[in-house]
């Protein structure tokens, strides 16, 4: 665990602090205190090892803290006259004791006339650098303003990933009828024509004289069908006219497999990237090529370069979004992670009803693709705009760059800052965090962190086959599909509404396995009942469980993995995940049951995997690989009561 919090007093339950300071014995102490002091040496030197730290050629007796703390405590509450109960006036009294010692401790080392520190005080890596960001206010100027510019990429991609339901959506088609109208200038609305399509889309009543040239029915076969050569469509708005994909849905769905194959690419990228170059440096770049491949593949004359840029679009330009999502995690304190997540996905959702108002008024897929794209070409600039993130910077031993945002944040929140705490902290990084060392390789060998990932993985998984497969075939409800699609992004609206609340008031866990179980509930009811309205709504409400549970996964992953290893975990995850993605786009090849049964299983069973989760609420960010191990032995941060 990161971040200096109390100790558990009398009950309380909070994180333990884990730092340790020297303690040596004060002769004008009262003889309460000094018996106390003789009975935490006692104790330390039954239950621990002596730490032994060299200052200047001494040698020194190092105890834990939270020791003295619990004694002071119980003895401070032994002393009391009138001893009130409850866990602030416990908590009250354990901190009295221990200011008093550490005021002993700088007596002593005042006392001892040397030059420089004479106490030292061993912290557990990025404790320090919670302290200093604990300083910049949780919610100030600066954090609002950069929560609206990492918003606007949101609502970009959102019309990113799933343009290719209208781009690629289905036309209205028949076959040509060579022998009745011909084979130029054929017109979708001919009546003749369309009496001599069979009931199979893709066939025709074979002529009973070959090469005649009638529309007369009697002139065709009543039962016999041939397969039709050429096809003529409503309209040419979309790939799937433009580039004849008629009678070829293999064809039409593949686009949207092919995008979502691509994103393990793009999250390795993004993770080797942002994690060795920055967040920022990811960002920049990966939007970048989102907005030159998107006006490229604007341009594409055949179907096979239309997929091709549709492959490197996605694996080239989809990183943005996450090394942006990643930012917004390390900036936000652990109390506002859940609000941050529900900004991002509230703008999600706005990304996702704008993409169907622009598909409603530009109907040509060309035209849509040119208007969502282009404004990616700006977002390079926020290289201006944005400051890298001070995690990063710290982690990797950037401390003056990270020195002088922490005082740029400062200044914009109108904070005084400790000085000589924050340059102790950033200008001489701890030794532990300054050891050369491989993060993720660590992570991997830590049977924890290993079966914590693969829990997430799945959860990944399912989460995405659910989401993208109930958001595709939301155009194919009755009704006008752009409407029909603008409802279904409007659930992430409301599932990003509840997170705030919920995330907060009933953690992590119980959020995501509640909106997971609902979800596979509402899947497979509707096979079970006739009404249709019915059905309709319990669609919607499973779209907004799985759009809860997916936005929240983002929240819950970032929060189990070390800083090093934090936004290449979570692309990992996410990266896994896209086996869901990919096969999502086959599904309206499938049965509608056998639709239900897929999206019902993988909600429960991830609802089950959830279970192995650590909770994570209000925990701060952990540093290095020992701190996310324990995330699962800390008990949960309880407010105490109001009195």
């Amino acid at each position: 665990m990161t971040g200096k919090v109390p100790a558990t007093h009398g009950g309380c339950p909070e994180h333990h602090r884990d730092d340790r300071t020297i303690i040596t014995p004060n002769q004008d102490a009262p003889d309460e205190i000094q018996n106390t002091e003789k009975e935490v040496k006692t104790e330390n030197e039954r239950t621990e090892p002596i730490y032994r730290h060299k200052v200047e050629g001494t040698t020194r007796d190092q105890i834990n803290l939270s020791e003295i703390e619990d004694i002071s405590a119980q003895t401070s509450a032994a002393g009391r006259q009138n001893r009130t109960s409850g866990c602030v006036n416990r908590a009250y009294s354990s901190d009295n004791m221990t200011n008093y010692f550490r005021t002993s401790v700088d007596k002593v080392s005042q006392s001892s006339g040397r030059s420089g520190p004479q106490s030292v005080e061993v912290k557990q890596p990025g404790a320090g650098l919670e302290d200093v960001l604990d300083q910049l206010g949780h919610f100030g100027f600066y954090q609002c303003y950069v929560l609206i510019l990492l918003c606007i990429p949101n609502i970009l991609a959102a019309m990113y990933s799933l343009n290719y339901v209208f781009v690629a959506d289905q036309v209205p088609f028949r076959c040509v009828i060579p022998e009745c109208e011909g084979t130029s200038n054929v017109q979708f609305s001919n009546s003749s024509a369309a009496a001599l399509q069979s009931a199979e889309a893709c066939r025709r009543y074979a002529p009973l004289v070959p090469g005649q040239l009638s529309c007369d029915r009697d002139h065709y076969h009543p039962n016999d069908t041939v397969e039709c050569d050429a096809f003529v469509y409503e309209n040419m708005d979309t790939t799937y006219a433009e580039f004849g994909l008629a009678c070829s849905e293999w064809r039409r769905t593949l686009v949207g497999t092919v995008r979502n194959a691509a994103l393990p690419l793009a999250l390795l990228l993004t993770g080797y990237v942002s994690d060795g170059w920055g967040r920022r440096t990811a960002f920049c770049i990966f939007s970048a090529f989102m907005g030159v491949l998107g006006l490229v593949k604007s341009l594409s004359p055949n179907y096979q370069m239309y997929l091709a840029m549709e492959f490197f679009e996605a694996a080239l330009g989809y990183g943005f979004n996450s090394a942006a999502y990643v930012m917004m995690v390390e900036l936000a304190r652990p109390s506002l992670r859940a609000a941050f997540a529900c900004a991002t996905g509230v703008a999600y959702g706005a990304g996702g009803a704008l993409l169907a108002l622009l598909a409603a008024r530009l109907r040509h897929w060309r035209w849509l693709l040119r208007a969502a794209h282009a404004p990616a070409l700006l977002l390079p600039l926020y290289w201006l705009l944005l400051d890298e993130s001070v995690r990063w910077m710290h982690a990797t031993r950037r401390n003056d760059r990270a020195l002088a945002t922490v005082r740029k944040i400062a200044a914009w929140n109108k904070v005084t800052l400790n000085e000589d705490m924050t340059r102790t902290i950033l200008e001489e990084p701890d030794k532990e965090v300054s050891k050369p060392q491989n993060q993720w390789l660590s992570l991997v060998r830590s049977r924890v962190l290993l079966a914590r990932f693969a829990m997430c993985a799945w959860c990944w998984v399912a989460a995405a086959f659910v989401y993208y497969g109930l958001t595709i075939n939301s155009v194919s409800l009755s009704g006008d599909k752009y409407v029909n699609f603008a409802l279904n992004m409007s659930m992430e609206i409301v599932a990003s509404l509840l997170i705030m609340m919920a995330l907060e008031r009933f953690g992590r866990k119980r959020s995501i396995f509640t909106a997971f179980l609902l979800c596979g509930i509402a899947c497979v009811i509707p096979y079970f009942i006739s009404h249709s309205g019915t059905g309709l709504g319990l669609f919607f409400v499973g779209k907004l469980s799985i759009s809860f549970a997916f936005n929240s996964l983002y929240v819950h992953t970032a929060e189990m993995f070390p800083t090093a290893a934090r936004s290449s975990a979570l692309a990992a995850a996410s990266l896994v995940g896209r086996i869901g993605s990919i096969l999502a786009p086959q599904t309206p090849l499938l049965s509608m049951y056998v639709q239900a049964l897929l999206y019902g299983g993988c909600s429960l069973s991830a609802a089950l995997a959830v279970l192995l989760a650590p909770e994570t609420r209000r925990a701060p960010l952990p540093a290095l690989v020992r701190d996310a191990e324990t995330l699962a032995r800390a008990p949960p941060c309880v407010p105490p009561a109001a009195p």
